[in-house]
């Protein structure tokens, strides 16, 4: 099976072309997820997308851009909403830039990630965990 997940790469008129992050095409209709992230822990989370066997099965779009693409310049935004289509849901992380980058932090926002697509009913959710209150504690601890 192809593999889903591609880059979201804008020509920007010099013949090369700029990374804007990345999307993640399901192979059935459904609902797009936009994911506003940092450009580091982006390229962290597609490289642990990729790990998913059958991630082109799920309906619907993922896409997560980096920060500093949304609200550039409108030939970007109108570029950007040509490429993703009309948004259903966007998830907002939170989180400390120190604790972004480890593995604890990609395996939580992978979590979170996955948990919205079985919410928005993108996944079936089998191997997902639900969000238990101890981890509300502590994510309302962090965000404080």
């Amino acid at each position: 099976m192809k593999k889903a997940l591609r880059p979201l790469l804008r020509p920007d008129g010099a013949g090369s072309h700029a990374k804007l992050g990345y999307m993640i095409d399901g192979s059935h209709v459904g609902p797009t997820l936009l994911i506003p992230m940092p450009r580091g822990q982006a390229t962290q989370i597609a490289d642990a997308f990729r790990q998913i066997p059958r991630l082109g099965d799920m309906r619907g779009r993922i896409v997560m851009v980096h920060i500093g693409a949304i609200g550039a310049d409108k030939a970007q935004d109108d570029w950007l909403r040509n490429q993703i289509g009309p948004v259903d849901e966007t998830l907002y992380l939170t989180a400390n830039a120190d604790d972004m980058s480890g593995p604890l932090a990609i395996r939580g926002t992978m979590a979170a990630i996955l948990r919205k697509a079985t919410e928005l009913g993108m996944i079936s959710g089998r191997g997902v965990m639900p969000l238990r209150p101890q981890d509300l504690s502590r994510v309302a601890a962090r965000t404080g």
